[in-house]
């Protein structure tokens, strides 16, 4: 599936977004551009792909849902302690280029520490959250309450899969707790393996916060697949007990 709605007006996306339809608004996370030159200082010598890669799921986002507003919710960029050359020149041909298609909102992530002075170049705010009547937006690393409707970034959940002979797949996820209301969503980052959410969050060992005060169990996990689009796989509590799951047959209809 393209999508699937998990509440009236929200949907999440196979293109690693969630969609308010009712605030006509898209969320998105997790970005970590400029990660090919942090990685380069650290020997490590990387194709430089993030950007294109985040420009064209954004484009396709842009053209499926036609948002008035996309919210970036925390890590657009990747170095914690300073602006590379490479992500000023990296977010400020991602503004350029989405600016007239659509209203942008960003909101500080851990990696965020100086992106503001890059945002300023364009008149563009750094907010710390996101918050309406119904929806309370934030990037996860700070432990903020879970009042409203709430959408983190920061975890980049992926669900591990199992084949017979020991081998292992990591698809991206959404995860998404319906009693508490809470979404948690995939890191847009080319790059991004993700975070086992079996062992993050049903084993403590997240980097969320806000997300001790829920049920682990309860979440349900949304994997993310090329084929076959949105797949849902159930509760983790439910993949927690069956830890060694095999990676599924999914036949076509």
């Amino acid at each position: 599936m393209k999508e699937i709605q998990i509440e009236d007006g929200i949907f999440i996306s196979d293109l690693y977004c969630a969609y308010l339809s009712d605030i006509s608004t898209v969320v998105i996370s997790d970005l970590h551009l400029g990660f090919e030159e942090e990685m380069n200082l650290h020997g490590l010598f990387l194709p430089r792909l993030q950007l294109s890669h985040v420009q064209e799921t954004v484009g396709k986002i842009l053209d499926r849902y036609q948002p008035q507003h996309l919210i970036i919710n925390g890590d657009f960029k990747h170095e914690f302690s300073r602006n590379l050359p490479q992500e000023w020149d990296d977010i400020i041909e991602f503004i350029d280029k989405f600016s007239n298609q659509v209203d942008m909102k960003f909101i500080r992530g851990n990696h965020d520490n100086y992106l503001i002075s890059v945002l300023k170049r364009r008149d563009l705010e750094l907010l710390e959250t996101f918050e309406t009547e119904r929806y309370h937006i934030f990037h996860g690393d700070k432990d903020l309450p879970l009042e409203k409707f709430t959408i983190l970034g920061h975890e980049h959940p992926s669900l591990v899969l199992r084949d017979r002979v020991g081998g292992i797949f990591k698809i991206p996820a959404f995860v998404y707790n319906k009693e508490q209301k809470v979404l948690i969503t995939p890191a847009m980052s080319f790059f991004s393996s993700g975070s086992d959410v079996i062992e993050n969050l049903v084993n403590d060992e997240h980097f969320t916060p806000s997300i001790r005060h829920t049920k682990p169990e309860k979440y349900r996990v949304y994997g993310i697949t090329e084929e076959f689009g949105l797949v849902d796989f159930g509760y983790l509590g439910d993949l927690k007990d069956n830890q060694r799951m095999e990676i599924p047959r999914i036949h076509r209809e």
